[in-house]
């Protein structure tokens, strides 16, 4: 027992510094030494702000802004570009920046880590994703209710007829021109991503397409593999990204392959029931919950697991986050915590 309140309060703090610097590179050899620690942390522990990098910068501005900070104790940030920014993105002229911050880094024993977009969403890579890529341009699927069903059209997808709460997809008849009298008609068609100055006059890309997150990975990460890649690990802990999302074009998420990968996952079509997505008639829960589910799954293989395994190559760790904040809101992000199963 204890004989006071404090000295129990003493004991548990020197086990929790013990435990914290377990993990550190910096050791602790006993209680006084975990208390000089705990009261002096080493630089992975401390303060790590996002440094916004939205100018014409100079070699001389990255290194004193990097002594102010760590005269103020914050030893390590997360390099942020954001609207703004004059040093073109992933130039020479932006490693040569990131040159003189590890630089000043290594002198100051500091770390910078890697923020892996242009602002955000991460996936587009500053534009140079649908660049490249012109068919990676975000998809959304538009629901429309009309009196009279639409006419077949570019983009669409199907077409219901509503009674109560049964529906039909007539979308076979409305191609063959069949003609239905006035009533309740839902339209389901894709609208695409437009180009934004938020995302440098292009587009957010459909990161469930296939090829582009791999050459998001291959524009942004290995490119910092090739200019900086001898600090991973080092002075550059890992790399941060910044609400990647499944809701490029408004709508509901939607990519090329999801009516494929739904019937192969599920057993029946989803282009049968895509109207129970926005109205709750039939089983609408059951193909709610299968069509979230299939998103996640589609969103942890095509970029959960290969920015992990990326990471992990390189002995980087993987951090940032998705789409908590508006919670239950989940179109963007279906199960967001779910998704640190693929971080390090």
């Amino acid at each position: 027992m204890f004989a006071a309140s404090g000295d129990f309060a003493v004991v548990i703090t020197a086990l929790i510094c013990c435990c914290l610097l377990s993990a550190s590179h910096v050791q602790a050899t006993d209680t006084s030494e975990a208390f000089a620690l705990f009261e002096k942390p080493p630089c992975e522990y401390a303060t790590a702000p996002l440094w916004v990098w939205n100018d014409m910068l100079t070699e001389e501005q990255v290194v004193g802004t990097m002594r102010d900070l760590a005269s103020q104790k914050v030893m390590q940030v997360f390099v942020h570009p954001r609207p703004g920014l004059m040093t073109p993105y992933l130039s020479d002229a932006w490693f040569r920046l990131w040159r003189a911050a590890l630089a000043e880094a290594e002198k100051l024993d500091m770390n910078v880590w890697i923020y892996d977009e242009n602002s955000y969403p991460s996936g587009f890579a500053g534009g140079f994703v649908p660049e490249a890529m012109p068919e990676s341009r975000g998809r959304g699927l538009a629901m429309k209710e009309s009196d009279a069903p639409p006419p077949w059209g570019a983009g669409m997808v199907a077409v219901y007829r509503l009674d109560g709460e049964k529906y039909q997809n007539i979308s076979r008849q409305i191609q063959a021109n069949e003609t239905f009298p006035p009533g309740k008609y839902v339209g389901c068609s894709v609208q695409r991503a437009e180009d934004a100055a938020w995302t440098g006059n292009r587009c957010y890309v459909d990161l469930l397409y296939p090829g582009v997150v791999e050459k998001f990975l291959d524009v942004t990460a290995e490119r910092y593999r090739r200019e900086i890649g001898q600090h991973f690990g080092k002075r550059v802990p890992g790399i941060f990204t910044d609400e990647p999302h499944l809701q490029p074009a408004g709508g509901l998420p939607w990519t090329e392959r999801l009516p494929e990968a739904f019937e192969k996952r599920w057993g029946y079509s989803l282009l049968d029931h895509l109207v129970c997505l926005s109205k709750p008639v039939g089983d609408y829960k059951r193909v709610r919950h299968n069509y979230l589910q299939l998103l996640h799954e589609l969103f942890v293989e095509c970029w959960g697991k290969p920015s992990f395994e990326f990471c992990q190559r390189n002995n980087l760790e993987f951090t940032g986050h998705y789409w908590e904040h508006e919670w239950p809101y989940c179109l963007r992000v279906p199960y967001s915590m779910a998704m640190y199963a693929w971080h390090q």
